[in-house]
């Protein structure tokens, strides 16, 4: 049987590998390239934190909440929210080049609540975390550095998924 700490992250690869592989390409020059590099160092040390070290040492994990599925539907509903209305309000300001930071953001809020519902604290710092990579992304695009600091913050969140998840298997899933 698949550890479980090794099932769910593999939402997490996705959706990591998905934040860099899309954006870098909007990126300038030689930072594509950095950002690849970036990527496949964070790949690397998620791969050997998750998958090649012993299961055992994986955090063991408790059973979700009797709430959890609930939260689960809640939370992805209110993210793909958050990305209509926010798609809505960036072709409003003819923005729409900032989608990929809202979707960082929106992607990060998203997990917050998992980290009471499934009893995973290091969703609390991945969540956050890639709120503010979102949000920062925004606001840097918003005053002027456009897709570029949206594709960069979208490619940064990436990295930074899978650092954290790699992470949150050397500590026993507390907060990375």
């Amino acid at each position: 049987m698949i550890h479980p700490y090794r099932i769910g992250s593999i939402i997490g690869l996705v959706g990591a590998t998905v934040f860099v592989l899309v954006n870098r390409g909007a990126l300038p020059g030689a930072w594509s390239a950095a950002a690849l590099v970036g990527y496949l160092v964070a790949l690397a040390f998620y791969v050997w934190a998750v998958w090649v070290r012993p299961a055992s040492s994986l955090p063991a994990g408790q059973p979700p909440r009797r709430y959890a599925g609930l939260v689960y539907l809640a939370s992805v509903a209110g993210m793909l929210l958050v990305f209509a209305l926010g798609r809505l309000v960036l072709a409003q300001a003819d923005r729409e080049e900032l989608m990929p930071a809202l979707v960082a953001a929106g992607v990060g809020l998203h997990l917050v609540p998992f980290a009471a519902a499934f009893r995973a604290p290091v969703f609390l710092t991945l969540g956050w975390l890639l709120a503010a990579i979102g949000l920062v992304g925004l606001l840097v695009g918003w005053l002027g550095a456009g897709a570029v600091a949206a594709a960069a913050a979208a490619v940064v969140a990436g990295v930074v998924m899978l650092v954290v998840m790699g992470a949150g298997a050397l500590t026993g899933g507390r907060r990375a």
